[in-house]
């Protein structure tokens, strides 16, 4: 069986004119060189049991697959079994079908196209409908009425847009995409069986492309590089519709608020768009198609600004002073970057397609709430006065960037300083949590001025009110302060999202790569941690401070890949209890010699004392053992054939049972944070659930 990234190496490796090396698959794939190798090691078992010739290696050169015969691409058609989809592949294999063929279908229609059950379709179509909603598409399911979507073609074609932009995943791929000239796009679509899509990919890719660079040329702008995918899905749904007779009706003088400060002229794109592919398209889709060009202008060399928006973006800024009592100066640069970001934002609102993906939208967000939510209100108001055609979960968005602007400002600004907050931390001991506690806080906040620590017992018997603008407690207390909240010690997520709402406190970028280290450390020897719950304490702090252990030195750090092998996973593991389950992931242990029976034992006996603490997600345990006369750390992996109860009040049963023993409070980090990292993949996730050997489950888990 092979699973998506083969068949994307075979997809590249068949229409490349000559041999490709490792590093320029992983690359484009964005692995590693040795997860290429396993991958084309994999392949090459599977030409094998089709009596295929194996892939060439090149030295020096590369690696080379041909298919002059078209045996491979027969192999890998439609109907084919190779390819099994995983859960999140069918619901988007379903939404396109919906969305690109007519008119309706029916639960075993769809069951027979994926070769999966009936019951199976009805768990996705529940996803699939999540989707819809959440663009606004209305979709119908009914008996004898079949599923089918019912809603505008201007709607239907934004719910295509958003989906190719998944497929495709033009928010992180663009340069693989633009590299290769949208090569992988027809694979892609052809896997999905989105027919229309995949001819009209096959037949105008090229053409797409040099329109967009005609456009270029002729506005004398260049697009970035996500504009340009952008632009390139736009027009493929376009093109695809409009061929097939879905046809862009615009209702009248719905778009006469567009500042269009451009000139538009219309039948000079229309004649570039017959003279490229053929189509002789109205007026109507060629305006949508020029609004979606000035979508995406903020990326070109020149600005679009009117004077109206100028007045709105020094009125957002005016709202954000008052409303927050703070002054800072703004410059006119900021003013005209605003009024341009405003002015090609609502060619976006007015297509209801979300701006371009930015990694520091979720940033600014978490770490300027209450910006963004002055912003978002005023926004909204001014826009809803303005059109009644404006999604508000799209405004929200674009909210987040227009704060991005203001919130430069701010940092940038001499008066800072008198933003910060006083703040008194109360713990039962002054000595070990509170050290914990104001470590974390200085290296996650920035505008935090610690002015004292106090025991419990000295804030009780304070006998003034404490001069600070806010109390944070380990443990919970009654006091006269309004500003008062309780927290983890660790400061976790939850409490982190808390500070930032509830008083504005800023976060910061810093490296801390050291920091969680140090953190349990301390932890181990000041908070009187048992043995067996410092492993789960490290469990915590990876899932909640992940981004902290990235840099940590991986060459001292044991890894999953290092640990791994194929004597120590199993999968479809017979197992009678949770209790049974424990022994058999140490038995893969044991028989290696790396622990002794006395280990095993003694997680058994943990999970009888502890009860459902090992389950640390939706069915997935972690027995876990702190053994400092272990050489090194040690892990095995297995699935069970059928789930078994481990006494966890949300996440039984458990099917996946994974196995950790550490001999060091720390060795062990990286190996949580690739933990995290594939259990937080649902693709993953759902690909070890379903891995049918030992060698299935280890190429997924390294």
């Amino acid at each position: 069986m092979l699973y998506k990234r083969c068949m994307l190496i075979i997809d590249r490796l068949i229409g490349a004119k000559g041999p490709l090396t490792t590093s320029q698959l992983a690359g484009e794939l964005s692995v590693s060189p040795r997860t290429v190798r396993s991958d084309l090691d994999a392949i090459d078992r599977w030409l094998a049991e089709h009596s295929l010739c194996p892939i060439r290696r090149i030295p020096g050169l590369g690696v080379l697959l041909q298919d002059e015969d078209h045996k491979i691409r027969q192999l890998l058609g439609d109907d084919h079994p190779a390819y099994i989809m995983s859960s999140q592949e069918r619901v988007r294999a379903i939404i396109g079908w919906l969305l690109s063929e007519p008119p309706s279908t029916s639960i075993a229609k769809i069951a027979g196209r994926l070769d999966v059950s009936p019951a199976t379709v009805s768990g996705d179509l529940q996803k699939v409908r999540e989707w819809m909603d959440r663009y606004c598409i209305h979709m119908i399911s009914k008996p004898h009425m079949g599923i089918a979507v019912q809603d505008t073609e201007l709607n239907i074609r934004r719910g295509c847009v958003m989906l190719l932009r998944e497929l495709l995943e033009t928010d992180t791929k663009q340069q693989p995409l633009i590299g290769m000239r949208f090569m992988q796009t027809g694979p892609i679509l052809r896997r999905y069986r989105m027919s229309s899509f995949y001819e009209t990919v096959e037949a105008w890719r090229e053409d797409i492309l040099a329109i967009i660079q005609r456009m270029q040329e002729a506005a004398h702008v260049t697009i970035s590089d996500n504009g340009f995918c952008a632009m390139f899905v736009y027009l493929l749904v376009a093109f695809a519709r409009y061929r097939d007779g879905h046809a862009i009706l615009m209702e009248k003088g719905r778009h006469l608020h567009l500042p269009f400060s451009d000139p538009y002229d219309g039948a000079a794109l229309h004649d570039l768009i017959r003279a490229q592919i053929g189509l002789d398209m109205p007026p109507d889709e060629l305006f949508l198609i020029h609004t979606e060009w000035m979508s995406l202008r903020r990326f070109g060399a020149s600005r679009d600004i009117n004077i109206e928006n100028v007045l709105i973006a020094k009125e957002l800024i005016a709202e954000v002073k008052e409303s927050l009592e703070i002054q800072f100066e703004e410059g006119d640069d900021t003013v005209l970057d605003l009024a341009t970001h405003l002015s090609v934002m609502q060619y976006r609102l007015f297509l209801n397609i979300p701006s371009e993906h930015n990694p520091t939208l979720k940033e600014i967000e978490e770490s300027f709430p209450d910006v963004c939510q002055v912003v978002r209100q005023k926004l909204w108001q001014i826009l809803k006065e303005r059109s009644d055609h404006v999604d508000q979960a799209v405004c929200d968005r674009e909210a987040v960037y227009i704060a991005m602007y203001i919130v430069a400002c701010i940092l940038k600004n001499p008066l800072e300083h008198a933003m910060k907050k006083d703040v008194v931390i109360v713990c039962n001991s002054t000595i070990a949590t509170s050290k914990i506690l104001e470590n974390r806080l200085r290296s996650v906040f920035y505008n935090i001025n610690i002015v004292d620590t106090l025991s419990y017992h000295e804030f009780i018997n304070a006998k003034k009110p404490l001069n600070c603008d806010l109390v944070i407690s380990t443990l919970p207390i009654e006091s006269p302060c309004d500003h008062c909240i309780t927290v983890n010690p660790l400061l976790n997520t939850e409490d982190v999202n808390r500070l930032t709402q509830m008083f504005t406190l800023r976060m910061q970028s810093i490296d801390l790569n050291k920091y969680i280290s140090a953190t349990i450390n301390i932890a181990a020897r000041s908070l009187e941690l048992k043995p067996e719950e410092r492993i789960k304490l490290s469990i915590e702090l990876a899932k909640d401070i992940k981004e902290e252990v990235e840099g940590l030195d991986n060459k001292r750090k044991p890894t999953l890949r290092g640990l791994l092998d194929r004597s120590l996973v199993a999968a479809g593991v017979r197992a009678k209890s949770c209790y049974d389950a424990i022994q058999l992931a140490g038995d893969l242990l044991k028989t290696r010699g790396l622990i002794a029976q006395d280990h095993i034992d003694a997680m058994i006996k943990i999970k009888k004392r502890l009860g459902g603490y090992m389950v640390i997600d939706k069915g997935v345990a972690l027995p876990h053992l702190l053994a400092p006369e272990l050489q090194a750390p040690c892990i095995s992996v297995i699935t069970l054939e059928k789930p078994v109860k481990f006494g966890h009040p949300d996440n039984d049963p458990v099917e996946l049972v994974i196995m950790l023993l550490s001999n060091h409070n720390t060795a062990h980090i990286k190996i949580l944070e690739e933990l995290v990292d594939i259990l937080g993949d649902e693709e993953k996730r759902d690909a070890l659930r379903s891995a049918r050997n030992a060698y299935e489950l280890l190429g997924i888990l390294s």
